[in-house]
């Protein structure tokens, strides 16, 4: 199964794209997602990604990583179906707040979550099983790291 992650760094600083795709598909890998999936992953400055959350989340601060559904609005479908490919949407992240790989991982995967359907922001019981889950993928991760450059 081919899934396709685009990086896109709109900012001046150095960034790692390659580690970014291969975490990403380490995770859809442990999702045993049953088609291949695309996303996008746009690396932005402080002050954009500050003007996003304001846009869309009407928050005046900026956040650490967000996440935009294609199918946000739609509660039913959280995916769109286009030939058999899974196009999940976007990750956000602030370029300011990757400080080492083992927090850019953790803004990966809480957003990949997000765009696959997770929530933690409805329920107790769905932020426990997110957290659950976000969990063992960064153990899973993290023991397969030193593959991961």
């Amino acid at each position: 199964m081919k899934h396709e992650i685009l990086v896109y760094n709109k900012t001046l600083q150095k960034t790692p794209k390659k580690f970014i795709v291969k975490t990403i598909l380490k995770a859809l890998n442990f999702l045993k997602l049953k088609r291949p999936a695309e996303l996008a992953v746009l690396i932005v400055n402080k002050s954009e990604i500050k003007r996003l959350n304001k846009f869309w989340h009407g928050k005046n601060e900026p956040a650490d990583e967000l996440s935009f559904g294609l199918n946000s609005r739609q509660t039913a479908r959280f995916v769109k179906d286009n030939n058999s490919v899974l196009e999940l949407g976007e990750i956000v992240i602030n370029v300011d707040k990757i400080f080492d790989r083992k927090h850019l991982s953790e803004m990966l995967i809480h957003s990949l979550l997000h765009l696959i359907g997770y929530n933690h922001e409805n329920s107790n019981k769905e932020a426990e099983r997110m957290e659950r889950l976000e969990e063992k993928l960064l153990k899973y991760l993290s023991t397969s790291s030193r593959r991961i450059k």
